[in-house]
């Protein structure tokens, strides 16, 4: 269960770390007065030895001394031992547990962190892409691309929600339309099978560039989307077409939960993009599902433009991590 607001036992809620271990970046804060992450601390994955290194760095710095922790990990999380996609780390949450000597420990995959901020995101923390209609009741869904493509949908369970985290970045995929055929050959050459992922990353419009105009000037996913930003015609052409097959995936995220709660975007390469989704190519190829273009048409797609929305779902779930048992009658 998710409360809507921030409950009585708020002095618990300021003693939990919470923390977002990405394959590039670790960022860890704590829950703050107001229910979101304060305190906030950025490094990159190859600056910090390891979790623990990191959490005790965190503390050093800070003076904090947190009593639980909710942690979000770019990873599969199914049982106390976690090893992370894309970093090799390697960690059991017991022992991590017992080394800082907290009481209480949760993890999540990052992606269904991020699902569990969406009821708590105001309305400076995003904005809609495209004309739809407002959310309806239902599923919601939230994607994004960083060094991998996170999938995961937050489902409405009696009366609250329950989150479902998803390897749906790692389905197949391929081109639609006659153009793409040339530009999904060079990517099989390049990296086969190609998946969503393969594509819809960091690393992704990386080899998008490639595929697209060869490997003499190679860019980085930085430079891609400066360069269009700046109105480059090779980093146009790449964005824009990675724009249409972000909207075409995020289309068959909508059709494959019936999404009416509505589709969100997130993630780094996401936000970098930014203006470059107001393009009406990004609607056009989210819509292009027929038969169901008109279902489509009616479920809103919206980008998040909050830096952390993963620890802003950690401060959510910290609730429940330190929720009072119920009384025995």
């Amino acid at each position: 269960m998710l409360p809507a607001a921030l409950s009585p036992y708020e002095p618990l809620m300021q003693q939990v770390l919470i923390a977002d271990i990405g394959a590039t970046n670790t960022r860890i804060a704590m829950v703050g007065p107001d229910g979101r992450p304060a305190g906030m601390i950025k490094w990159r994955g190859d600056d910090v030895p390891s979790l623990e290194g990191a959490i005790a760095r965190y503390i050093d710095e800070t003076g904090a001394r947190p009593q639980a922790a909710v942690l979000a990990i770019a990873a599969p999380v199914d049982g106390d031992e976690v090893v992370m996609t894309n970093r090799a780390w390697r960690f059991r949450l017991s022992a991590i547990a017992a080394r800082f000597g907290w009481r209480a420990i949760r993890a999540v995959n990052d992606f269904e962190a991020v699902a569990w901020s969406l009821p708590r995101l105001l309305a400076t923390d995003m904005r809609p892409l495209g004309s739809a209609p407002p959310a309806a009741p239902g599923v919601r869904v939230v994607f994004g691309p960083g060094t991998g493509l996170g999938v995961a949908a937050l489902v409405p369970s009696g009366g609250s929600f329950a989150a479902l985290p998803t390897e749906g970045g790692h389905v197949s995929f391929g081109p639609a339309a006659e153009d793409e055929e040339p530009i999904f050959a060079r990517l099989r050459r390049e990296f086969a099978p190609v998946s969503a992922e393969a594509v819809l990353s960091g690393p992704g419009l990386e080899r998008l560039y490639r595929a697209m105009h060869g490997a003499a000037r190679p860019l980085k996913a930085a430079d891609i989307v400066a360069g269009a930003h700046r109105g480059d015609e090779t980093c146009c052409a790449t964005a824009m077409m990675f724009v249409r097959l972000f909207g075409r995936f995020a289309g068959d995220l909508a059709l494959m939960f019936r999404a009416t709660g509505g589709v969100y975007a997130g993630g780094g390469v996401a936000r970098r993009i930014g203006r470059l989704f107001d393009a009406p190519d990004f609607r056009a190829a989210f819509e292009n599902h027929p038969p169901y273009a008109e279902l489509l048409k009616t479920i809103p797609t919206t980008l998040i433009t909050l830096d952390e929305p993963g620890l802003l779902g950690c401060a959510a779930l910290a609730e429940t991590l330190l929720a009072p048992a119920p009384a025995r009658p």
